[in-house]
């Protein structure tokens, strides 16, 4: 099962960043302050920087796997409504998702897991799911594990349960949509300060070189520049740790 708090790069993932960070880090060294070896300030940053986009990559693979549960929960639903048994469920709704989400889908591979697990090694499928909801950490996973397990034990209505869990998670998800487009437009208005002023210093650099020349050739100026760049790279700190918003 997919650990969604974990991510690990691939090797050429590994490259593509070093590469676009060395490139990064040359760009903003020549601009800032003419040299290019300014550029190794990012060997020591790296780590944390990875780091950043390793988060960033864990919330949207998340969100992606919502979206797909949420599919998958109706697809369920159906196939118990039809007298399916919750492993039919399971095998038939992979192909589903596979033709919805592509071969990169995060559910449909572990579905595909769960099913081998309950059809091949006889294992129980609410053992089985307990471990998918455990290793997605995501509450609405678990939830309907809960659920299925308390059903499938008492004998209670499964699909009445499901039916109202998905309206919840529908409800939630609803939610979440409008949340992340007002959040999507404060990330573009906190982009725009945040380039603002690399675009000022390089449009001085084409049209009046003479002009901002001061604050590459004096210590002054270095410290000035220097003091935009940190300066640059808090308030985007600041503008993710008020956008990043979770339900």
């Amino acid at each position: 099962m997919t650990d969604l708090s974990r991510y690990e790069f691939s090797k050429r993932e590994n490259a593509v960043f070093y590469a676009l960070l060395a490139a990064a880090g040359l760009a903003v060294s020549y601009l800032m302050y003419r040299n290019l070896l300014f550029a190794a300030v990012v060997i020591p940053l790296s780590g944390r920087i990875k780091s950043f986009v390793t988060e960033s990559i864990i919330r949207n693979r998340r969100r992606k796997y919502m979206a797909e549960f949420k599919d998958f929960l109706f697809m369920a639903s159906t196939a118990l409504g039809a007298g399916r048994s919750m492993k039919d469920a399971i095998h038939e709704s992979i192909p589903s998702l596979l033709n919805i989400y592509g071969e990169k889908s995060i559910l449909a591979a572990d579905l595909a897991k769960a099913y081998e697990r309950i059809e091949t090694g006889g294992e129980n499928d609410v053992s089985v799911l307990r471990d998918l909801s455990d290793a997605s950490g995501l509450e609405d996973v678990r939830d309907f594990v809960t659920i299925y397990a308390i059903c499938k034990t008492t004998g209670a209505s499964l699909i009445t349960a499901l039916g109202k869990a998905a309206g919840v998670i529908m409800e939630k998800m609803s939610i979440d949509r409008e949340i992340e487009e007002l959040v999507k437009r404060k990330e573009s208005e906190g982009l725009v300060i945040f380039i603002m002023p690399a675009l000022i210093i390089l449009f001085l650099n084409l049209t009046a070189p003479d002009y901002i020349a001061p604050l590459y050739e004096t210590i002054a100026g270095r410290i000035i520049m220097t003091a935009v760049l940190a300066s640059n790279i808090g308030i985007y700190a600041i503008i993710q740790r008020i956008t990043n918003v979770e339900i």
